[in-house]
């Protein structure tokens, strides 16, 4: 007889059955091994009956799906022939759920003894004392799982079938994936609604008795601040007119320091990673969706082998706590100690506590070995893993450092103008004096810059303007106006979300649990309610037609508070204080009244819901209808008029093209198959079409180029292809042949081979060897054929430079680190 020990993952299942040794078998239920039902009514003793009995306490009929009938029956095997089961499912709401669920499914027997234990980190140490603390299941736990799910389940199916009646089957609707998606069309609608507003930024260059000369902006007018940015004042400088006029007067007028103060400035590190942060920051910095950085983040915790056995990296990765145990914190601390020494530490470990509400079973997300550093398991472990365990890492051995200080001088310079005026000047100089938190950072910034990681040193809410280098001044002193710029600037408007700002609105808001933001931002997109563009978040016309009923429908719960409402109504379950009935009692009796509202007042999309356009065939007004491809304007008249126009999501360009075929103008801007294209107003009786890209841009024409293709002798040219410009045969299809666009005269420095311009899968231009598996050679920056005169590197490459308050520069520097060969360029 043994043990039997069932987790979630056969991963997982694989190190802990190492660790645990003989007399224990270790066994996983690959996730949820059984659900609620999709179809609101299933069939039992012939007779349909509803899965979730509203009238019985709200009591559920859960289904084994056939993928999971296999694992079932293994495990109900294996638990007849153990003399102990221990569940050893996640240690959240959603793994005591599957743990309920398990003894369920697989009815042990009444005399096996039945433990709960917790792995918070998959290392030996963390194994034990699990096993050596197991506990029963928690039933509070348990029925907020069962509570959330219900709900979920309700709202899906009540709603869903409201939308089938008013719009058309097959869509769906979802307790917080609806609010979700209105949270992206209210932003949107904002976007629309903006108007931009002209200011001018004034900057003027002065020379002080010692170098270096400075930038500074024109900041205030007799006293009154001025707009500089998105943030109202009772002051702008309007328009050209003004902003000349008031150069004029400021070149004129003698200049001198009126104040100057220098004062300390600390920055402290950030907290250790919740899952929220998780998602924000590989979102921001590594560029990692949050699904792939939720599963690199399991990966790292169930554990790796590279060469001393499979071990767990890091702890649990679903928890709201910044929290770290005392034992992680001195661990931590003598790290510090040892690698940078002891005037990196603070006299007092920092101690981090979450928000009001948020879920504190578990630690922060941290690494299970601080002393196992990044650069011990580069090699061991898959990019994405890598630079998620070093994003990991570094923020908690920052969290425990010393602040980071600096010297911050800010400078302003005064004259008065001859309009009777008082100008002021200001800029803002910062110097390091010690680097704290920081320091962990630049130890690896040539990496994290090989790697195009983002700026990981800088604080949330960092202004981008840089501090610039001020030269001595004292306070009186007369500077000289060397140069004066003016600037024409436009208010901007809300930008629209990505994953991370996704994230972070969602969780400011109490929307959903960290854990379900990947489904939820998954779910969103494949349901055609958004997509992304160039990296952020458009609705659809779908996705803001739905929200529109929705609203309409269901106010209430589409209202971000009341879905934040119903997260602090399950985690009263789960702390006990309301139970599972009740909730849901009190859940549904209001939301009936609105779904008989909604079936009543909401309008009918399949009947048409009136637009503010006119069919162009009879005159007559159209309305906004759904058919089998999506949504469409058709006239009133139908079917006597069967005039119809497409409505589309993108924008059309101010320039139509003009038809190819008849000449008439403009063109439309449709959707295909293949994506965006032009067709004539008149199609489908003229067949004429014209190529765009994918942001709707007409494409241009085929351009020769002048070369011969070598397989069939005719021209190549330049084309516009699905994924950009290309050379080809100008019989391209027919003829295969496509040109390679490599760097003249530049050969790779490893294998002598061509590079090439290449894409990431974001976009991001890089060069690489066109002999590429067989060789890796890869540089961010366009490389050039020259030696380093320095370090005598094959190569250096092009970089631009952005000095504040001038014009961007084209330098040469030597990618060799260390070196530090820079040139500019002529």
């Amino acid at each position: 007889m043994s043990k039997l020990v069932i987790v979630e993952s056969p991963s997982k299942a694989k190190t802990i059955s190492k660790y645990l040794g003989k007399g224990y078998v270790v066994k996983a239920s690959v996730g949820h091994i059984r659900d609620l039902p999709k179809n609101e009514k299933v069939d039992q003793g012939g007779a349909k009956v509803d899965v979730i009995d509203v009238e019985n306490g709200f009591k559920e009929i859960y289904e084994i799906p056939d993928s999971k009938a296999k694992v079932v029956a293994e495990l109900k095997k294996a638990a007849k022939e153990a003399d102990e089961l221990i569940l050893a499912t996640d240690p959240d709401r959603e793994g005591e759920a599957i743990s309920w669920h398990l003894l369920e499914a697989i009815k042990p027997p009444k005399s096996l003894p039945v433990r709960r234990v917790m792995f918070n980190e998959i290392t030996p140490k963390g194994i034990a004392a699990a096993m050596a603390k197991p506990g029963q299941i928690n039933k509070d736990l348990v029925d907020a799982q069962r509570a959330r799910r219900v709900l979920d389940r309700l709202v899906g199916y009540k709603i869903s079938k409201v939308l089938w009646d008013k719009v058309r089957r097959g869509l769906s609707a979802g307790r917080v994936q609806s609010v979700a998606v209105r949270i992206i069309v209210d932003r949107e609608r904002e976007i629309q609604a903006f108007k931009a507003v002209e200011y001018w930024v004034l900057k003027g260059k002065f020379a002080a008795k010692l170098p270096p000369h400075f930038w500074m902006r024109l900041t205030r007018l007799d006293g009154g601040a001025l707009q500089l940015g998105n943030k109202e004042t009772k002051r702008r400088v309007k328009d050209e007119k003004e902003a000349h006029a008031l150069r004029d007067q400021i070149l004129k007028a003698p200049w001198k320091v009126t104040k100057l103060e220098t004062k300390e400035k600390k920055r402290n590190p950030s907290a250790p990673f919740t899952t929220a942060k998780l998602q924000q920051e590989a979102a921001q910095k590594l560029k990692m969706g949050v699904s792939r950085t939720m599963s690199n983040a399991q990966r790292l915790y169930e554990g790796a082998d590279f060469g001393e056995g499979p071990v767990g990296l890091i702890t649990y990765m679903r928890t709201d706590s910044p929290r770290l145990s005392p034992d992680a914190i001195e661990a931590t601390r003598e790290f510090i100690a040892k690698k940078y020494g002891k005037d990196f530490l603070p006299a007092k470990a920092r101690v981090y506590t979450g928000k009001a509400g948020a879920q504190d079973a578990h630690e922060a997300i941290r690494p299970t070995d601080i002393t196992r550093t990044p650069e011990s398991l580069r090699g061991n472990l898959d990019p994405d893993q890598f630079r998620l365990y070093a994003l990991i890492w570094r923020r908690t051995m920052a969290c425990q450092m010393e602040a980071a200080r600096f010297d911050e001088t800010v400078v302003e310079a005064e004259s008065a103008l001859k309009n009777g005026e008082t100008a002021t000047f200001e800029a803002k100089g910062e110097i390091e004096r010690f680097p704290g938190w920081l320091a962990v950072y630049r130890a690896d910034a040539a990496e994290e810059k090989a790697e195009g990681i983002a700026d990981a040193t800088k604080a949330d809410g960092d202004d981008e303007e840089e501090n610039i280098g001020l030269p001595p001044l004292t306070l009186g002193e007369t500077l000289k106006l060397e140069k004066l710029e003016t600037d024409q600037q436009f208010t901007k408007p809300p930008t629209r979300f990505n994953e991370a700002t996704l994230v972070k609105e969602l969780e400011e808001d109490g929307i959903g649990r960290p854990s379900t933001y990947a489904s939820i931002i998954e779910t969103i997109q494949n349901r055609d309610y958004v997509k992304k563009v160039e990296g952020r978040f458009k609705p659809t016309e779908l996705g803001m037609v739905v929200t529109d009923l929705l609203i309409q429908g269901f106010k209430e719960l589409m209202d971000p508070k009341y879905t934040s409402g119903l997260e602090d109504k399950l985690d009263r379950v789960e702390g006990g204080e309301a139970t599972y009935a009740k909730m849901l009692k009190d859940f549904y009796v209001p939301f009936e009244k609105a779904l008989a509202h909604a079936g009543a007042e909401m309008q009918n999309l399949k009947a048409g819901v009136p637009s503010d356009r006119v069919c162009k065939k009879c005159g007559a007004p159209m309305l906004k209808r759904i058919g089998r491809n999506g949504l469409f304007l058709g006239c009133t008249r139908y079917p006597e008029c069967d005039g119809t126009e497409e409505i589309e999501a993108m924008e059309e360009p101010e320039d139509a093209p003009e038809c190819p075929l008849c000449g008439t103008t403009p063109m439309n801007l449709r959707k295909g198959q293949w994506g965006p294209f032009w067709a004539c107003t008149n199609y489908p009786t003229c067949k004429g079409i014209r190529k765009a890209d994918p942001k709707g841009l007409p494409v241009p024409a085929d351009e020769p180029t002048g070369e011969k293709c070598p397989t069939c002798g005719k021209g190549f040219v330049k084309r516009h292809g699905r994924y950009g410009l290309f050379t080809c045969c100008v019989d391209y299809p027919t003829c295969k042949t496509v040109k390679k666009e490599i760097l003249a005269g530049f050969a790779c420095p490893k294998c002598g081979g061509d590079v090439a311009p290449r894409k990431t899968r974001f976009g991001k231009i890089f060069y690489g060897c066109t002999n590429y598996p067989k060789c890796d050679f890869t540089a961010w920056d366009k490389p050039v054929p020259r030696k380093c005169p320095s370090c005598g590197n094959p190569y250096l490459v092009e970089k631009t430079r952005k000095p504040r308050g001038k014009d961007p520069i084209q330098v040469l520097l030597c990618p060799k680190e260390g070196c530090g060969f820079e040139e500019g360029m002529g």
